[in-house]
């Protein structure tokens, strides 16, 4: 038994079971036994491929991303315009999420129970994510942007808008269209005309993206300041 190779296969398989179970329960409440008995495999086989419980909940949340982050490597692979490129991107991590419930459940569980080590690589997993979509701003937007100076802030508020998306997503939100609001909103704006988020999000420019009427409030600011814009 403990000369015979290991199946990537059944790695595999007890990764998919055990990333469903533990994102139905708290960590503390699911027993090696329960992933055994809904594979139909002895609890030993599972030892054969993880050494605990705790190095099997990690390793769900690490095959994750590392399948996340080569998901974003192949949509950051073709070149086009920055507005493309983020759609794109958004619209990929979004799939990715619809597809992996479970996964993104656990992604976004704070467990206690990791060891230090084990959270660190969790963490630099993400940091590589990160990095690829910070490199992609650092190159494409102009010298002066929010989003050129601070470029970690900015893949930081992107992804807590495709967080947020995926985590509140309604029964007829669809990844495509989600991934135009949020990358028109991101590079533009809230203001940008609704109307014009698709153009936006083709790459045909900031010119070609209207702005929406100033609201109301705007309106009177601007008239008690004399008419002056705020802008």
């Amino acid at each position: 038994m403990r000369g015979r190779k290991k199946s990537p296969d059944i790695r595999a398989a007890i990764l998919r079971c055990a990333t469903e179970v533990f994102a139905q329960r708290e960590f503390h409440e699911v027993l090696t036994d329960d992933i055994a008995a809904k594979l139909g495999i002895g609890k030993g086989t599972i030892y054969r491929y993880f050494d605990s419980k705790e190095a099997l909940y990690f390793a769900t949340i690490v095959e994750g991303l590392k399948g996340m982050r080569a998901a974003v490597d192949e949509a950051l692979r073709q070149p086009a315009p920055l507005a493309v490129i983020i759609q794109r991107l958004v619209e990929t991590i979004l799939r990715y999420f619809w597809n992996r419930r479970d996964f993104f459940i656990l992604l976004h569980r704070h467990e206690p129970k990791l060891d230090p080590r084990e959270r660190a690589e969790w963490q630099q997993q993400r940091e590589e994510v990160v990095e690829q979509v910070r490199g992609v701003l650092e190159r494409a937007l102009p010298r002066p942007t929010l989003g050129r100076q601070h470029p970690r802030q900015a893949v930081e508020i992107l992804f807590g808008m495709i967080r947020s998306a995926a985590l509140f997503r309604a029964p007829g939100d669809r990844p495509a269209a989600l991934a135009n609001v949020i990358a028109a909103a991101f590079l533009h704006g809230v203001t940008v005309n609704a109307a014009e988020v698709g153009r936006v999000t083709r790459g045909e420019g900031v010119a070609g993206a209207r702005l929406a009427r100033p609201t109301v409030a705007r309106r009177q600011l601007q008239h008690r300041r004399g008419g002056k814009s705020i802008s």
